[in-house]
């Protein structure tokens, strides 16, 4: 029996599942990607592929689902559950690689200590920010973590929600 997240595959769910156990497979990212992008339980997927094989393809993953704008709500999800799964491994002493990305420039950290700091002087929740721009709170959370690396666009829409200009000194 197909589960509902396999509605569209030709394989049942013994095979996709020996698929995903094996990230070798040439198949592997394509049946991750629908995995991600289709499940919204951590326990669920979970129990499909193991986290720490989770830990060192999400990066692939991710790039793939990035390709369609309508997963942009699932990428944040399981980016933020990538980051604490990352965290609770290194706990029990599992080390991965550190991804390319998680580089974060001291230009980038700087920005986004002074977004929070002025949300947090505004009085606003990161929630109460998420929704005057039409997004997902978590994606003001990597904002104000240094982890996003976002457009001068949504920069100049985070300035307009706080009532700023928005100035840019090149050196």
């Amino acid at each position: 029996m197909k589960t509902n997240w396999l509605w569209d595959s030709r394989l049942g769910e013994r095979e996709v599942r020996k698929i995903l156990k094996d990230a070798g497979n040439p198949k592997f990212y394509i049946h991750a990607e629908k995995l991600f992008s289709r499940v919204s339980s951590p326990k669920t997927a979970f129990s499909i592929i193991d986290k720490v094989t989770f830990c060192k393809k999400w990066p692939t993953i991710k790039k793939q689902m990035r390709k369609d704008s309508w997963l942009k709500d699932k990428v944040l999800f399981w980016q933020t559950i990538f980051e604490r799964t990352r965290e609770e491994l290194k706990g029990r002493g599992i080390k991965l690689r550190e991804p390319q990305e998680f580089k974060i420039s001291p230009e980038r950290m700087k920005l986004a200590q002074q977004i929070r700091d002025i949300r947090m002087k505004s009085g606003y929740t990161q929630e109460d920010i998420a929704k005057k721009l039409g997004t997902v709170q978590q994606y003001i959370s990597k904002i104000e973590n240094g982890h996003e690396n976002f457009s001068i666009d949504t920069l100049s829409r985070i300035a307009d929600v706080f009532e700023k200009g928005l100035v840019i000194k090149l050196k």
